[in-house]
């Protein structure tokens, strides 16, 4: 039997997931246009025709990776705790990464030389920032300090990578224990203080405070 031409939203789909299990099997260096064509049954011109070659499918895992995470956090329930649920939001995330991990390095890292995010691609994690602002926004209530909850929430969110990548890299600690302690125990002490300095606003100079410190000029 030949290769399919055909171009169909239906062989994109198949490509795409050859893609993800070569990904996950062997790390970005596995996914290639032609490994990818001969997994699918199809053709390194079909492989380009629909993505625009390799950097097109690594934008495409990409937006992949996005979109999984984005709708495991959309199942997640509330619990009526502001603090727990963003804190299982955390978790999931680290679940995720624990799970996929490849995939979450094409989305938070580099590994792909042929593709580096552009403003474009920005669309596909806007879902995810989403919903961590509006557990973040429940979390510092309504007394908050005007633009805290979206610092708050890029934070957290930087915090969370953080610890997923030294859990990664075997340094939180000795064993699953001391690691999902760590991890833990470090996301409450931030929400709690992102909470605690959300509720005042930083200081800002008055007219009369910034003349007494412009330089008297002749």
């Amino acid at each position: 039997m030949g290769r399919r031409k055909r171009r169909t939203d239906a062989l994109r789909g198949e490509l795409l997931a050859v893609a993800a299990g070569l990904l996950a099997s062997g790390g970005s260096g596995a996914v290639t246009t032609r490994a990818v064509a001969s997994g699918a049954g199809s053709s390194q011109a079909a492989v380009n025709e629909l993505f625009g070659g390799k950097a097109g499918l690594a934008r495409a895992l990409f937006a992949e990776g996005f979109a999984r995470l984005a709708a495991e956090l959309r199942a997640l329930e509330s619990t009526g705790d502001p603090e727990a649920d963003v804190l299982e939001l955390a978790m999931a995330v680290r679940s995720f990464a624990r799970r996929s991990p490849h995939l979450y390095e094409v989305m938070f890292s580099r590994p792909f030389a042929e593709f580096r995010p552009g403003p474009q691609d920005a669309r596909a994690a806007e879902e995810i920032y989403g919903l961590v602002l509006g557990r973040v926004t429940v979390l510092l209530g309504p007394d908050r300090a005007e633009g805290t909850a979206k610092d708050a929430a890029i934070g957290l969110f930087a915090t969370v990578q953080g610890l997923v990548a030294h859990e990664a890299s075997g340094l939180l600690g000795s064993g699953p224990e001391s690691a999902d302690r760590r991890f833990r125990f470090v996301l409450t002490a931030a929400l709690r203080g992102l909470a605690a300095a959300s509720t005042t606003a930083p200081e800002r100079p008055d007219a009369s405070s910034r003349n007494r410190h412009r330089p008297e000029t002749t």
